[in-house]
C-alpha cells in the first residue's frame, strides 16, 4: 500500500532511521536531519510542522510542508511541498518541491510513486502547474519527470533541467 503521510511532531524512530539512509544532499535535494541526533530530530520535526503552518519562517522562506513516502507502513522517502511559487526561488534554481528517497529502497519505483503522490497534493494546494529543477545527471529522476507528463523548458545554470508539469484539478 502506497501512502504519502504529513510529517508530524509524533513521526519517531522509523521516520528519523530513513532520513539517516539519505545522504545530507544529494542531487538538490537537502536532509538536513542527516548525522542529527534523535533529540534535535524532535526538535526539528517541530519546526517543520510549524513550517507547514506559516510560523516561525526564516527570511524569504515561503510555506512548505514535509510528506513520508510510506510503503506498506514503512518509509521510504520524504518531500516538501512549497504552498506557492516564489520567483526568488526560481531565479536561485529552486522549484515547487523536492524529494528524496532513501538508498535501501531505490530502483524500486517508489520514487515515481512519491511524485505521483506530490502531483496530488500540490493539486489539492490550487496548483496548475508545478515548475521544478532537476540535476541534469540524475538519469532516476529525470526520467520520472518524463514519464509523468513534464515538459522540459530548458536547463538552469548549466546544472538543472527545468520541467513544468501541468496538474489537472481535483
Amino acid at each position: 500500500m502506497v501512502e504519502l503521510r504529513q510529517l508530524t511532531p509524533q513521526n519517531g524512530m522509523a521516520e528519523y532511521a530513513m532520513l539517516q539512509d539519505m545522504d545530507a544532499v544529494e542531487n538538490g535535494f537537502s536532509n538536513e536531519v542527516k548525522g542529527m541526533s534523535f533529540q534535535a530530530y524532535q526538535q526539528w520535526l517541530l519546526l517543520q510542522d510549524g513550517y507547514s503552518r506559516g510560523e516561525n519562517l526564516p527570511e524569504n522562506f515561503i510555506p512548505q510542508t514535509v510528506y513520508f513516502l510510506y510503503i506498506d507502513g514503512l518509509p521510504v522517502g520524504m518531500a516538501r511541498i512549497r504552498h506557492r511559487s516564489s520567483a526568488l526561488l526560481e531565479s536561485q534554481g529552486v522549484g515547487n518541491f523536492g524529494y528524496g528517497i532513501a538508498k535501501s529502497f531505490r530502483g524500486k519505483g517508489y520514487g515515481n510513486a512519491l511524485f505521483v503522490q506530490v502531483l496530488k497534493k500540490c493539486s489539492a494546494l490550487g496548483y496548475t502547474r508545478i515548475r521544478s529543477f532537476v540535476a541534469v545527471d540524475n538519469t532516476a529522476s529525470n526520467r520520472i519527470f518524463q514519464n509523468n507528463g513534464a515538459i522540459f523548458l530548458g536547463v538552469w545554470n548549466g546544472t538543472r533541467n527545468i520541467y513544468e508539469t501541468p496538474i489537472s484539478p481535483r
